[in-house]
């Protein structure tokens, strides 16, 4: 990783998106607070969910501004209330060019469940793009088929294997040297590695201004793109500062 291929900030994602140029970005992939779900000060600063859905909507505005024509942007969210369908249909819906492509479900199995009903192991993860047309580079992120032929006739596997679904299944990574114990929203860095490689190239520009773990940082750093984000939390900032130098030497080193 080259110095120049990261600028990482530790700021308000306003005083980060403010400074940037109109249609200067490649790939946007953030993780925002969910509005009152997790039990942290920074996903509790909103009076009421209307108040946290103004402040979203003045975030994804700036956020399709910086962002190219013809790029896809990523958010992560989760459905346990409403408040993330609310913020699908009355802010993204509403934003000019913003074009609805896939709601993709990450869904694992680890950690405690109740007795009383069918466990909850999912979050989402909305993609639209801005207007219709979107690069997608399916070679780079096929996967393994489950048989090895092809039972329709005249029909042939691909030899690098299939295109995933909208389905994302990734079990448990605390074992792994990519987990985290001090951010509690964590999201798979190898999930974030498929974003990227589908919609960008080599060298592109990938954005994420609710920056957390580093993840994306990683994601982009360790596929050859440049990265641009900030976080606010000091805290989260040094450590993912780490983070990110780590995996990233890491994977130089591989």
């Amino acid at each position: 990783m080259k110095n120049t291929d990261m600028d990482l900030r530790k700021c308000d994602c306003f005083e980060l998106l403010s400074s940037m140029d109109d249609n200067s970005v490649d790939l946007i992939v953030v993780d925002p607070p969910y509005g009152r779900i997790i039990k942290e000060i920074w996903d509790n600063q909103w009076n009421n969910e209307a108040h946290y859905l103004d402040w979203c909507q003045d975030w994804t505005t700036e956020a399709f501004r910086v962002l190219k024509p013809g790029r896809c942007f990523y958010v992560w969210g989760t459905t346990k209330s409403d408040t993330f369908l609310k913020y699908k249909l009355q802010v993204l819906n509403q934003i000019p060019d913003a074009v609805y492509q896939n709601w993709i479900i990450w869904g694992y199995d680890w950690g405690g469940r109740t007795k009383k009903k069918f466990p909850r192991k999912h979050e989402d993860l909305l993609m639209y793009s801005k207007g219709m047309e979107f690069p997608f580079h399916a070679d780079e992120v096929r996967v393994p088929y489950k048989m090895k032929k092809n039972i329709r006739q005249g029909a042939h596997n691909n030899p690098l294997g299939k295109v995933p679904t909208d389905v994302w299944v990734k079990n448990n990574h605390t074992a792994s040297k990519e987990y985290v114990g001090w951010h509690s929203t964590q999201k798979p860095i190898s999930l974030i590695e498929r974003i990227v490689r589908a919609h960008t190239n080599e060298g592109d520009i990938v954005l994420d201004f609710f920056a957390g773990s580093g993840a994306t940082a990683i994601a982009a750093l360790r596929n050859g793109r440049k990265f641009v984000g900030c976080e606010i939390d000091f805290d989260y900032y040094t450590k993912s500062l780490d983070h990110v130098k780590k995996l990233t030497e890491d994977s130089d080193d591989s």
